[in-house]
């Protein structure tokens, strides 16, 4: 069965609904890069870290969220195409 992801950002969804994980995921990286790459510049001993909070593997459930800092809630769903 197709399907597509989407990304929800503290309740709201993204215009765009994309035809791979990896796509969705890095969309919501370059959204928050800034912020990324200043954490890892405050924290370099913790970059691994970091980087695994926003770039995890796509969780089976079809829901997985991802982490950039405290009040960015980031979910991306895998959505069935009917």
């Amino acid at each position: 069965m197709a399907s597509v992801y989407v990304v929800v950002e503290n309740g709201d969804v993204y215009p765009t609904a994309y035809k791979t994980y990896v796509a969705a995921q890095k969309v919501v990286y370059e959204k928050h890069k800034e912020e990324i790459d200043r954490q890892i510049k405050q924290a370099p001993e913790y970059k691994d870290q970091i980087l695994n909070d926003i770039t995890p593997l796509e969780n089976p459930s079809g829901k997985t969220d991802l982490y950039v800092e405290k009040g960015i809630h980031i979910e991306i769903h895998k959505l069935p195409i009917a």
